[in-house]
Order: structure tokens, then sequence, then C-alpha cells
């Protein structure tokens, strides 16, 4: 059985597949430092290794070359995806759910990747078989490459042999007064005076307020926060990464977000407290670090956010128990949309690199407010006898 084993090198870490003789697969490896060497993000080189090792267990369970193989081994492998990684012809005594369609398909992506790199690095034909266009109305198979890891044809005719798309569920969100209860179980203000954690009540409103992503809040530094004087106050959105804290800002973007007033002071407030408590900081330094345990003053890590959500969990059971920092981000999103805020502005405000991303995550948002607009038919109705 191949597995996908976490390595630690100085303050990077990676991952890599070990097959059944606890042994690095150098061809699954030197695509993998392809990723690494391009850039890709940690999450995706870790996401990738896990679909890999899933597809080279199925390789070693059959005895086969990795060079040779077809499209009948990929129905295989997603037969094996949705029963959990076990020989899907083995009757389980106690069913496991569904897995969703999301996550066959992102084990799917990272070997149609990784064929595709060996396609041009070591002459691997197997990507030819995997991939088939529909036009015309006939089927043919694809002969060439577009370009290295690229595309095959745009992305616009392709698909993948065995890859089957579930229905579109929106994204989830969090309601004014879902926040509310977040933001002040964090701290509050009473009779003038803060209680609780200012640093967690200026996350989930910064996150809130701007939609940044939580690896893109956790790796803000205070020379990033451009205060508002005399001026609409603004944050950057760095290029940067966290080898040791596993962060890093999606596409490697800069990016400006301007924000309220109100969140600008709230910041103010928050640099208050840090210096009430004796804590020294920098312009070079992180906005989030850590104040009660761990090393103070040290960055802000991750796990130590969603130690906070997960207490408050047990402290507020109703609200939505599956809720993610990222849900803040559906949120503004969602709100800006509703707000008739032109979709390249939301696009921008995002950093999504390309605006179809934005229309296909939010289309429900875009096709309701749509119907709304066709709702009053008089009005509608009276434009034909002004254009008469």
């Amino acid at each position: 059985m191949a597995v996908r084993q976490r390595v630690v090198a100085g303050d990077e870490i990676t991952h890599v597949v070990l097959d059944q003789r606890w042994r690095v697969i150098e061809p699954v490896d030197q695509f993998l430092e392809y990723l690494r060497q391009e850039k890709y993000s940690p999450h995706t080189v870790r996401s990738y290794a896990g679909g890999m090792a899933v597809w080279w267990t199925l390789l070693e369970s059959r005895d086969q070359d990795w060079r040779h193989v077809g499209v009948d081994d990929l129905a295989r492998f997603v037969r094996r995806l949705r029963n959990r990684g076990t020989d899907p012809t083995v009757i389980a005594l106690r069913p496991d759910k569904a897995v969703p369609d999301s996550t066959v398909d992102a084990a799917l992506t990272a070997v149609m990747s990784f064929y595709r790199y060996h396609a041009i690095v070591s002459g691997v034909p197997a990507a030819r078989a995997f991939y088939v266009h529909v036009k015309g109305g006939t089927i043919e198979a694809r002969s060439q490459y577009a370009s290295f890891l690229g595309h095959i044809g745009g992305g616009q005719d392709r698909r993948v042999v065995g890859r089957r798309r579930g229905p579109h569920t929106p994204p989830p969100f969090l309601t004014p007064q879902q926040i509310a209860v977040i933001k002040d179980d964090a701290a509050r203000l009473d009779d003038g005076i803060w209680s609780g954690d200012v640093r967690f009540r200026l996350l989930w409103t910064l996150l809130e307020e701007t939609g940044l992503r939580i690896a893109e809040a956790l790796l803000l530094r205070h020379h990033d926060w451009q205060p508002g004087t005399g001026t609409t106050a603004s944050i950057e959105v760095q290029p940067r990464e966290d080898q040791r804290r596993r962060l890093r800002v999606k596409n490697q973007q800069y990016r400006r977000l301007y924000i309220s007033d109100e969140l600008d002071n709230f910041y103010g407030e928050y640099l208050f407290q840090l210096a009430e408590q004796g804590i020294e900081f920098s312009d070079d330094d992180t906005v989030f670090i850590n104040l009660y345990r761990g090393e103070v003053g040290q960055p802000l890590r991750p796990e130590t956010v969603y130690d906070w959500i997960d207490g408050f969990k047990r402290r507020h059971p109703l609200l939505p128990a599956r809720w993610t920092p990222h849900w803040f981000r559906h949120t503004h999103a969602t709100a800006l949309l509703l707000a008739d805020v032109p979709p390249h502005v939301v696009q921008r405000r995002l950093g999504h690199q390309d605006i179809n991303t934005l229309m296909t995550t939010y289309a429900h948002v875009t096709d309701d407010a749509a119907m709304r607009a066709a709702a009053d038919w008089k009005k509608l109705v009276a434009r034909w006898g002004a254009g008469a």
C-alpha cells in the first residue's frame, strides 16, 4: 500500500509518496518536485500526493507498470476512490457515506496532471487515452499537447474519461446575526472597556469586511496596513508564504483592499492593547501573534485559530457546526453581489484570477438577482412603448 508521507526539512514542510516497501516513488517524486519548483501551494502538493498514493496503491495491487495504463485502469481508480480507497469488490459490513464528487475530482486531477507531466518529460503516452474531445458530434482522441502541463485545447471542449460532475452546491455563508455572535464571543465592549480577546474579534471583523483568505490574513504585517490619515484606509496583500506555518498567499498575487474607518479604528485599538501588555512590535512583524500560549509575540498559527473555533462551537451549538473562516469569504462575496457591486470589482477584491471562477461559484446569487429584476412585469413591458 502506497502512503503519503510528510517531510520536514528545516523550515520547509512538504510531502512525498512511499511505496509498499517504504521507498520514495521516483516518478511521483519528480512530479511533486516540479510542482514545488513551480511554486504550487503546499496544500496543492499535499492533495496531489494523497491522490497519487491511492493511484499507486491500485497499481501495486495489480502488479501493474505505471507507464502502461489505460481508460479501464482510470475507471477502477474512480471506483476505488468512491469506495474510500478499498477494493470495490469487497462488500463492507458497515458501508461508509458516499465520497463527494469533489474529492474524486481532486484525486483525478492529480493523476491527470502526473501523466501530462510524464507525457512531456518521459514520453509516457497514457494521457492521450485519458482525454477525449467532443467536436462536431464525434469523439476523437487528442493527439498532441497544447503546452507544457497546460490545459489541453484551452479546456473548452475537453473532458476526462471517467469524470463525473456533481450538482453545483451554493457555497455556505454566515448571516449578520451569526457573525455578531462570533465576534461578541471573542470580545465585547462594556462601558467603554473591551473584555475578551480583541485579537480574534479583529481577525473575524477583517475576514468579514475584506473577504480575505485565512492564510492572507495571518500573513499580514503591520506595514501592509495603511491607516486612513486623511484618505481611505487600506490593506495590501503581498505575495508571501510561511513554510513553517504552512501558509501561502494564493497565486502569489498582490492586491489592495480599501476598508472602513470602523475596521481601521479597531486595528488601532488592537495596537493599543498590545502596547498595554508590554508587547513590542515593528512594521515588519505579523499583525496576528501569540498572546496567551506558546511563545508570546510569535506569529499566530492556523491551528490556534481552529482551536478557538472548536471551543466556540462547544459554547454555541446552535450555529452551523461546519463553519470555517472561509465562510466569511463566501459571505463577503455574496453581500457584494447582492448589493449590485459589479462582478469584475468583486473578482479583483477577492483576488480571483478569472472572473469565471467568481461567476461559477456565486452563480446562484447573480441568477437570483436577475430573476428578481424580471419580477416587475409592468416595468418591463413599459420599455416596449418607450422604444416604439
